[in-house]
């Protein structure tokens, strides 16, 4: 079976790609019969995106071993649906872009770890104890701390184990473009499409700053020596930013403009090597070689109901810190838990795996006025507490304690092979702020509006429609020098802050209405382009294309917790249904690379021994084959005794 864009579109229409069918959650295997009903479910903002979806349905349709229906949602609605908790009972398949860090711990333990289960990415409940040890071990743990060839061995134990168990399959990574009109200067784009603007703005870590110039001067004829202050800079995003409240948000639009006002303990440059920021320098105090087991004696006896959620006795949420190793949230009626109150007393009593100490920049101020002190972090990384990003920070951080005014310590729980770059994840409050309750942070609702330390400060919010920022003229980078920056060696004459006066996040959902904006100088830049307009804006000298290959790929879950999708030889079936390499000529125009592994080269530094061994054993499981699919499939039905009337 061949695969051609035009053929494989032609016919589909809107009829076909937007349509309802029936959840496979909750059939007997009486039941379930072939055909079987599958509802594919993709954001309808991403044209490419929305375009493949059709391409594996379409392959899916012609083996006659299904019936498959596309269901699209606005970007928000889709990702809400997929972050609901009950989504993983509902039997559908979801196609979701995944971003994520310099850590290759966060290309499997965000999609398969279970305490991630419906949180950021593990939108189908996938998992299973086995797999959960197999990351833990790869991350934590004195050996691996210490030694990074033993690490890489592990994840790549982890690499083939996941495309074995096949819970979700990956299509491709993504490289990031940006188009841009030639009156923006000395942009360039980060790994992380989330970090991007406000990297491009200004990043001192490798002497990036970003400039307006609305004269003759085009980019390729500028260097820093030309830069021009003040200006607007109008920005066209994907999507709408569904909260500015960093603990309750994980899209990419929403942490793009709370990254304009909100900053942390450390930054990073483009290849990952983590430098001090709000902290003026840190370091490790102590390692020890301790288990999670060692907590025991801190831990309380909480009951665990049939979906795994400890039920504490008290009216507040009660963050977990971790449970017992021993015991099972879903095996076990009660189960020993550590909560923060027993985190710490072990601190007190010296039972930690890693302390972390934090000189804070002194004389920083939040945009409010309020200096920052060791206290606000403290604040802050309780403010995480049962928050959306709780299983991602306290699957590392045990502890966060002011030591003096201007200290402070993060404890983590086991020695953390990602420690530098994890225990500091937090994005540091103002103390008002940080005793607001979940999604406090709401300029359109309670009209509470972001305040924190970084560049811009928040001026206005119309919902779906534009974002405002403006310069912090009281930017405490700006006051202090680039000497507060103790590892800094660039120019002296490189700005302390950016030097663009205001930000406008105009909000076009729509990627052909977001380039329209572009060509009609209603926008200066944007990002997210269906892929076939790039090559048209690369050869245009009104334009300039920046492309990086990113830390993300597009991928989809299969609900392994369903009826058949429990067999993995039914998941691994439509793995090889998926025309990778076609997909990437012939929908992305090349703008991307085929996902043949689960960690992109981003990560593959610290995430396997040999990555070219690791593809060269992997591929073949991921190899368009429909023959092979086929076999799988039949295999499956005769098994179960499902009914075939193929």
């Amino acid at each position: 079976m061949t695969v051609d864009r035009r053929r494989l579109l032609q016919g589909l229409g809107a009829a076909g790609a937007i349509s309802i069918a029936g959840c496979l959650g909750g059939n007997d295997t009486d039941d379930i019969a072939f055909p079987l009903d599958v509802q594919l479910e993709v954001d309808a903002d991403n044209t490419d995106r929305h375009e493949l979806t059709q391409v594996i349905g379409q392959v899916m349709e012609e083996t006659g071993y299904f019936r498959v229906d596309i269901e699209t949602h606005s970007f928000d609605d889709h990702i809400g649906r997929v972050l609901d908790p009950g989504y993983a009972d509902r039997g559908n398949i979801p196609f979701v872009r995944l971003s994520g860090t310099f850590n290759p711990e966060s290309f499997c333990d965000a999609l398969h770890g279970t305490s991630n289960q419906g949180q950021c990415c593990n939108v189908n409940g996938l998992g299973y104890e086995e797999l959960d040890r197999m990351i833990e071990h790869a991350r934590f743990g004195l050996d691996v701390a210490e030694d990074p060839d033993l690490r890489r061995e592990r994840y790549d134990e982890i690499w083939h184990e996941l495309a074995d168990y096949r819970g979700s399959s990956l299509v491709h990574f993504a490289t990031d473009e940006y188009v841009r009109n030639t009156d923006v200067h000395g942009f360039a784009p980060f790994p992380f499409s989330e970090t991007t603007l406000s990297y491009a703005l200004h990043a001192p870590v490798d002497q990036q700053v970003t400039w307006i110039d609305r004269g003759e001067a085009t980019p390729d004829e500028t260097d820093l020596s030309d830069i021009q202050t003040g200006g607007t800079l109008r920005y066209g995003v994907a999507a709408n930013i569904a909260s500015l409240d960093p603990p309750y948000s994980t899209d990419t639009t929403a942490m793009m403009a709370q990254n304009l006002i909100f900053e942390q303990l450390v930054t990073s440059d483009t290849e990952g090597n983590v430098y001090p920021w709000l902290a003026k320098r840190y370091e490790v105090l102590e390692t020890q070689d301790i288990t999670r087991e060692a907590y025991e004696d801190y831990m309380i006896t909480v009951s665990a109901n049939d979906n795994g959620v400890l039920e504490y006795d008290s009216d507040d949420p009660v963050q977990t810190i971790m449970v017992h190793p021993d015991d099972s949230r879903t095996a076990d009626d009660d189960v020993r838990a550590l909560t923060p109150d027993g985190a710490s007393k072990a601190v007190d009593d010296d039972v930690f795996g890693m302390q972390w100490r934090y000189h804070l920049q002194e004389g920083v101020e939040f945009h409010d006025g309020e200096e920052l002190t060791a206290e606000n972090v403290v604040l802050s990384v309780e403010r995480y507490e049962n928050s959306d990003l709780a299983a991602q920070t306290f699957d590392s951080l045990l502890h966060a304690r002011a030591v003096d005014e201007y200290t402070v310590d993060l404890y983590a729980q086991i020695p953390d092979a990602e420690a530098e770059r994890e225990l500091p994840g937090a994005y540091i409050h103002s103390t008002e702020q940080a005793q607001l309750g979940p999604d406090g942070i709401d300029p359109l609702g309670d009209g509470v509006e972001p305040v924190g330390t970084g560049p811009y400060i928040y001026d206005e919010f119309e919902d779906e429609e534009y974002f405002i920022a403006t310069k912090n003229d009281n930017y405490w980078l700006e006051q202090q020098g680039l000497d507060a920056l103790e590892w800094y060696d660039g120019p002296t004459d490189f700005p302390a802050g950016p030097v663009v006066d205001e930000i406008d996040l105009h909000i076009i959902t729509e990627d052909s209405t977001r380039s329209a904006a572009l060509q009609k100088d209603e926008i200066d830049a944007t990002y997210n382009l269906v892929s076939d307009t790039l090559n048209e804006y690369d050869s245009d000298e009104e334009y300039v294309v920046d492309s990086i290959g990113s830390g993300g790929y597009n991928y989809f879950q299969y609900p392994v917790q369903i009826e058949p999708w429990d067999d993995p030889r039914l998941r691994k079936a439509v793995n090889h249904l998926v025309p990778r390499q076609q997909i990437v000529d012939e929908i992305l125009d090349g703008w991307g690379e085929p996902a043949w592994t689960m960690v992109p080269e981003l990560a593959k530094g610290l995430g396997t021994a040999d990555y070219d061994a690791l593809e060269s054993d992997i591929r073949p499981q991921n190899e368009f084959d429909t023959e092979r699919a086929v076999e799988l499939i039949e295999e499956v039905i005769a098994d179960h005794g499902y009914e075939s009337n193929i």
